[in-house]
């Protein structure tokens, strides 16, 4: 049996101490987006009270070569048995997911967030100091995967 609460206090350790982050993009052949590329940023972690703050900012190169600036703001919960997720936009939280620990190195959504008819889905794994976050997004346009590298 998995020892929750050890998990989630060696991942919220890890998450305090992250400054860089990676991701690639790829989009399946039943999306009708162009969310295709690779990124590489910095992240700032701010604390407050039992939560963490991270701000990135990264350049995105998208598969045709264009590079464009992005930033996100996401807010990371930590509960009893399990982590939460959120993306701050317009200064209100999102929920994206609920994440409970299912190994020693890794935790999985809780349930799937749902975004109108699309349907998003997360694994999140522990690698000594690195963390990698997977998302996927199915719906009637979109079959894609976010694929985080936290360090």
């Amino acid at each position: 049996m998995v020892d929750q609460h050890k998990v989630i206090e060696a991942l919220w350790s890890r998450l305090a101490r992250i400054t860089e982050f990676s991701f690639t993009a790829s989009n399946g052949e039943g999306s009708a987006t162009d969310w295709h590329g690779h990124g590489r940023g910095q992240v700032a972690v701010a604390r407050c009270g039992d939560l963490l703050l991270f701000d990135e900012t990264a350049k995105f190169t998208r598969s045709d070569g264009r590079t464009v600036s992005m930033r996100n703001r996401y807010r990371w919960g930590r509960l009893d048995d399990r982590v939460r997720l959120e993306h701050q936009r317009r200064e209100e939280p999102v929920l994206l997911f609920e994440l409970a620990p299912v190994t020693a190195q890794g935790l999985r959504q809780v349930a799937p967030h749902l975004c109108g008819a699309d349907t998003y889905a997360a694994d999140l794994l522990l690698h000594g100091s690195e963390i990698e976050l997977i998302w996927t997004i199915t719906g009637p346009r979109k079959e894609e995967r976010l694929h985080y590298h936290y360090w």
